[in-house]
């Protein structure tokens, strides 16, 4: 494989979502999963405590070689998403990088703390400040404590990626470094790099680039993963996973979640000056829409949506810069970990316009060249919505829940 950088709140997230994407069209039937079985050739990436299958070659969105970001696929403007996030630890897993770049991250995290320090001392002159860099004893490894944050980075060898940590060590002006060097050896304890088809056989959590294993005072109850993904066989086709655990404020049937499909005059009137714009002129842009549907995704009941919009290829036709979109979704069970929330994506992704616009002048005469937003889709050709749509029900037909992730994790040997 290879791997590149790379309810009423609920009806508010509903109406966003038709304003960004367009508005009502006519339903179709769509045929089942059974009807699109999942090749048995397809290799599977783990994510969470599930697997996924996707044709070969594989591209797995990871963090641009920049400190604090979200996950991206390289030249493809809008395939990103937010970093992981475990148990209160922004967790980050880069691009190929190398050690040099470590430094240039470190170096910056070291002169905003400086800063940040300089600033405290001229508010409050006697504080006592205990932030500072600690000694990791460890080359291609950093540590420093924020005023009670942990900033934490290393490179590492095993794929050449910078792994980042952010997050509290809970004790707020009384951290020290000393924290920080015990909470560095904690994450190396926790954490591995890991290929995104290798699967673990103990419980814990995959990332896209790595796992972190249940401790044994339990499992990691509060986690988010959210990543972009496809496949090179379907270029354009991008997949956006996200999976975290069910949210007890979120409704408690998937019947129950909100359908953008259906947007009403009463709701587009509740929205003020230009999103009211937005939503209506949104109405004309959808050529058809399909859902909701039911559809088991991970053994879980769940629901299937997609809209197909009128466009003519390129990214100024369509306000998500999309030819079709899909999303399936399951709201999961609290206190299940077999079980968690699920929302799948799939954006075919439109390319540039081919040839590019002509520049343009600004007011003060300077000129505006066109910038490519998606170079890695120069003469790739989008597939049609049907064959997308069977092609996503395959995706999700494979997905499947790890029994040897969703265990207990057996209590540590108490020491003689």
């Amino acid at each position: 494989m290879r791997y590149r950088s790379n309810k009423s709140r609920y009806r508010l997230v509903a109406l966003c979502l038709a304003v960004f994407c367009g508005a009502c069209g006519q339903q179709s039937q769509a045929q089942s999963n059974a009807a699109n079985p999942t090749p048995d050739d397809w290799p599977f990436v783990c994510l969470g405590r599930l697997t996924i299958n996707f044709p070969v070659v594989l591209e797995m969105g990871a963090a641009p070689i920049q400190h604090h970001s979200g996950y991206g696929i390289e030249g493809i403007t809008g395939a990103a998403t937010d970093a992981q996030r475990i148990q209160g630890i922004d967790i980050q897993e880069t691009a190929e990088a190398t050690g040099e770049q470590l430094q240039d991250i470190r170096d910056l995290v070291a002169f905003n703390n400086t800063n940040a320090t300089r600033r405290a001392r001229e508010i409050e002159p006697h504080r006592v400040d205990r932030s500072g860099e600690a000694s990791l004893g460890v080359k291609g490894a950093y540590g420093f404590n924020l005023g009670g944050a942990f900033d934490i980075g290393y490179f590492d060898p095993f794929d050449k990626r910078i792994r980042l940590f952010e997050g509290s060590t809970e004790k707020g002006d009384q951290a020290t470094v000393k924290d920080i060097q015990v909470k560095y050896k904690e994450l190396r304890t926790l954490y591995r790099a890991r290929l995104p088809e290798t699967v673990p056989t103990e419980p814990g959590i995959c990332t896209p680039f790595g796992f972190f294993k249940d401790p044994p005072s339990g499992p990691a109850a509060d986690y988010r993963i959210d990543v972009p993904v496809r496949s090179l066989k379907y270029p354009s086709l991008i997949f956006f996973v996200t999976i975290r655990p069910a949210d007890e404020n979120a409704p408690k049937d998937v019947k129950d979640l909100p359908d953008p499909n259906h947007v009403t005059m009463d709701d587009i009137q509740s929205l003020k000056g230009m999103g009211a714009v937005a939503a209506l002129a949104a109405f004309g842009g959808v050529k058809r829409t399909v859902g909701p549907e039911p559809v088991i995704l991970a053994g879980q009941p769940g629901r299937l949506l997609a809209r197909e919009y009128h466009h003519k290829g390129s990214l100024t036709t369509s306000s998500s810069g999309a030819a079709y979109e899909m999303q399936a979704d399951v709201v999961g069970v609290q206190g299940r970990r077999d079980m968690p929330a699920i929302t799948i994506k799939m954006a075919a992704a439109l390319p540039d316009p081919d040839p590019l616009p002509p520049p343009t002048q600004g007011s003060f005469g300077e000129v505006h060249h066109y910038k490519p937003k998606r170079p890695a889709l120069k003469g790739v050709k989008t597939p049609p919505f049907d064959e997308g749509m069977a092609y996503f029900r395959q995706v999700l037909a494979s997905v499947r829940t790890l029994p040897a992730l969703t265990a207990v994790p057996k209590p540590s040997t108490p020491a003689n």
